[in-house]
């Protein structure tokens, strides 16, 4: 007994010292911290486990009026957060109440203070399940409450917000707002961006007289063009009249130059100047607004591939009603506005009684045979461009030996000697006006091209560097490859596709796989021993992991893909020991023409090299409703669903061939496993759902045959129109093209019959996911006359009665 007696005296003193000094949890083994806990739950004395709780969660470390993000003091009135790069600003002191009186006056020191406490809320540990969030999750939910309070704001009459503060904004009152943010999507249900802007202009607009207005239009004739449907919002009675007048207003100045979309500071200050708290919020620029066409840098727009239909999903509205919640932090405190309480009427399923919510968003399916056709022409690209023979010239060979000799030439101003300053005697304008006046730049207009090999020669190229944006014909130069740097881009874009659609990642993956050192086992695949070796790509997931350190894992892939990625890997190794890259370089990486330097990609760059893949190949453009063809460019979220999708498809084609060619599995049903335990559930329900569309809206396909598909249609023609009798089709584009008795319809659909095979599509997925439909292969072998075996299978479609 005297032995225990002792530890347990040895435990208090332990929690003693840990009360004064916190350090000395640090190295205390298990088997101690369980004592320490034992002791204090038996004597009822929780000072140590509170330290080691905050220690862990922050949850009792907490300042509500001074959390690590908010830069200025809780009383002031200008507030600065800071959860990244760019801080945020509120600034309180620019809101007036309904009668008059600033937020900030002594009178509303209650609700100003509320407001702040209710921001705070959304970082506080004990208000997010004991955990610590990160600054980007934090962030999301202060603009989510500020987005609130800006909702009670704007409504500051309805509610009377100056007499009652709080009280009046209860259950109703956030019904009310919700429903709109399912009607309308989350920024325009607070805020109602576009009827405000409408109702502003059409008002303004009278000011402006015909004259001005024709004036306006000579010099500004873009406003007179039709606009997409999809880019059309405002419908104004005047748009060249509003324009006119936001002119007058300074909306197309930045400081002293023109922006031709407008500046979001300008409205914002416009539309809501002394309602809300409007500064940092990124207003849309609308193309109706636009004084001249927006630059690109891809030969065309780009069709969107991403559900951009109005609304809000049930996930988005939760989220909502969480933040709202958070107003109850101020029930108990005295130095704030008692909040009514919310009750379970404000739910997403009380929402979705009210109004239809959006199903999570969908990214539009590519059709297999585009994906197909587009592995194919990246494969031969990239072949073409990587011979493996020997002496024969890569054009990353070419590509590496150019920047290295220009890597040796000056890029001073007027290191360039053969060009005289402007104003000496020598000067000539015809002939020295273009000249660079740099070393490297001369030796790019002049000699670089005398760096390369006959065989680049005799495909086209006629210069190094890409072409620049306002080159006539640049895109058509392209495709004959006469820059070289732009087929570099164009090669980048081609082993994305491959490694993407073969893979199956997600983009950030791919961006983040390193320069060199990502194939399992890392020898050469064109060694002898490499040939007979089954490669794997080495990756880190991206939503997996633990501590925030992502999962690697690895994952087969074709030898003949494996050669394009190892030598990738040899040119970045290279470029890196020439010094040719600016920091470290990624496994793509995007190649600065002007600067002659490599650098790792990002998004924005990665999707750039998918753009010009995309328009050195022409692929398929789709014409709008004001007769714009806007072009499909290809993302990675789309190539993510691309193996799963082509299983189903595959069903009466040859294209499982090529698929088990990818991915190296000889039977069928193994491979259909591999792609099961690759996809998660949202992939394999969207690529079933591509098939069953097929099925329902073309009775000319193999699909159409399936077992149950009529039944699919009704269902769907219920869901859409009411009446389970409406026919569902979409025209072929073959009809159309009888139709229309012109032969481009055969390959530039509109994007209405895109549209609506969308629609049809999100509805089959629904059923999916409620598990009305199912559709699963069903695997069987055959046996020919000669004893041959061949495995098949049958797609089995079955509805369920869930009523």
């Amino acid at each position: 007994m005297l032995s225990v007696a002792i530890d347990n005296s040895s435990i208090a003193n332990l929690i003693e010292n840990i009360v004064e000094d916190h350090s000395v949890l640090n190295g205390l083994s298990a088997e101690t911290l369980e004592d320490i806990i034992n002791f204090s739950v038996a004597n009822d004395d929780y000072r140590a486990l509170d330290i080691i709780t905050n220690i862990h969660t922050g949850i009792y470390g907490y300042d509500d009026r001074q959390p690590d993000w908010l830069e200025s003091s809780f009383p002031e009135n200008k507030w600065v957060l800071t959860f990244g790069k760019t801080p945020k600003t509120i600034h309180w002191d620019t809101v007036y109440l309904d009668d008059g009186k600033k937020l900030t006056d002594k009178k509303h020191q209650k609700l100003l203070n509320s407001f702040k406490y209710w921001i705070t809320a959304a970082d506080n540990p004990l208000e997010n399940g004991g955990k610590i969030i990160s600054p980007i999750t934090a962030y999301i939910k202060v603009n989510k409450v500020i987005a609130l309070i800006n909702a009670v704001l704007l409504h500051s009459k309805e509610l009377k917000l100056a007499e009652y503060h709080l009280l009046n904004v209860n259950d109703d009152f956030w019904l009310n707002i919700l429903t709109k943010v399912a009607e309308h999507g989350n920024f325009q249900g607070v805020y109602e961006i576009d009827k405000h802007t409408k109702v502003l202009l059409n008002n303004a607009s009278q000011s402006i007289s015909d004259t001005d207005a024709q004036t306006f239009k000579d010099k500004y004739p873009y406003v007179t063009q039709d606009i997409a449907q999809d880019e059309s919002f405002l419908f104004l009675a005047e748009r060249e009249k509003a324009c006119a007048w936001l002119f007058e207003q300074s909306y197309y100045y930045f400081g002293e130059s023109i922006s031709y979309t407008g500046n979001n500071a300008v409205l914002g200050e416009l539309l809501f100047d002394g309602k809300m708290l409007y500064h940092d919020i990124n207003f849309p620029k609308y193309a109706e607004l636009h004084l001249k066409a927006p630059k690109r840098t891809s030969e065309y727009r780009a069709v969107e591939n991403n559900d951009t239909s109005i609304g809000t999903n049930q996930a988005t509205i939760s989220a909502y009603i969480q933040a709202i919640r958070l107003i109850h932090t101020n029930l108990e405190r005295e130095d704030a506005a008692t909040p009514s309480i919310l009750s379970e009427r404000v739910s997403s399923g009380h929402i979705s009684q009210l109004v239809s919510l959006k199903k999570a968003g969908r990214t539009r399916t590519l059709p297999p045979a585009f994906v197909f056709n587009l592995i194919r022409q990246c494969y031969e690209f990239a072949k073409e461009h990587l011979p493996t023979e020997e002496g024969a010239v890569t054009l990353l060979d070419e590509t590496l030996s150019v920047l290295s000799t220009a890597r040796s030439k000056s890029t001073a101003k007027h290191s360039n000697t053969l060009r005289p300053q402007e104003k000496a005697l020598a000067w000539n304008e015809e002939l020295h006006r273009d000249m660079s006046s740099t070393e490297r730049g001369s030796w790019f207009q002049t000699e670089s091209i005398n760096c390369l090999s006959s065989e680049y020669l005799k495909k086209g190229v006629t210069q190094i560097q890409g072409f620049a944006e306002s080159v006539e014909s640049r895109f058509e130069r392209i495709r004959a490859n006469e820059s070289l740097f732009d087929l570099f881009s164009v090669l980048q874009g081609a082993i994305q596709v491959l490694v993407g659609a073969i893979m199956a990642r997600r983009q950030d993956e791919l961006i983040k796989l390193k320069s060199h050192g990502n194939l399992s086992p890392n020898v050469s695949p064109f060694s002898e021993a490499g040939a007979k070796t089954e490669y794997n790509l080495i990756f880190k997931v991206k939503k997996t992991g633990s501590k925030g350190v992502n999962a690697t894992i690895e994952r087969p892939i074709p030898l003949s893909i494996a050669r394009f990625i190892w030598q990738l890997e040899q040119f970045n190794i290279k470029a890196s020991e020439l010094n040719l890259c600016k920091g470290k370089l990624s496994l793509f990486n995007n190649l600065n023409s002007k600067r002659s330097q490599l650098s790792q990609v990002a998004q924005v760059t990665y999707n750039a090299h998918l753009d010009s893949l995309c328009d050195y190949l022409e692929t398929d453009l789709v014409e709008y409703d004001n007769g714009e063809f806007r072009r499909n460019y290809v993302r990675q979220h789309q190539l993510r669903r691309f193996f799963a999708m082509a299983f189903f498809w595959s069903k009466g084609t040859d294209g499982m061939d090529a698929l088990r060619w990818m991915l190296g599995h000889s039977d069928l049903e193994h491979l259909y496993h591999y792609i099961s335990e690759s996809e998660t559930g949202a992939v394999l329900n969207g690529a079933k759902a591509s098939v069953i569309v097929r099925g329902v809206v073309d009775s000319t396909s193999e699909l159409a045959k399936l077992d149950g598909i009529e039944d699919v249609r009704k269902i769907i023609a219920e869901r859409l129109t009411g009446d389970s009798s409406t026919p569902i089709t979409i025209e072929s584009v073959s009809e159309a093209a009888e139709d229309y008795d012109d032969e481009s319809y055969l390959t530039v659909p509109h994007i209405s019959q895109l549209q609506k095979e969308q629609d049809i599509e999100t509805e089959v997925i629904q059923l999916l996911e409620e598990g009305r439909i199912t559709l699963e292969p069903e695997f069987f072998t055959i046996e020919d006359d000669d004893g041959n075996t061949t495995q098949t299978f049958n797609l089995i479609l079955k509805i369920k009665d869930l009523d």
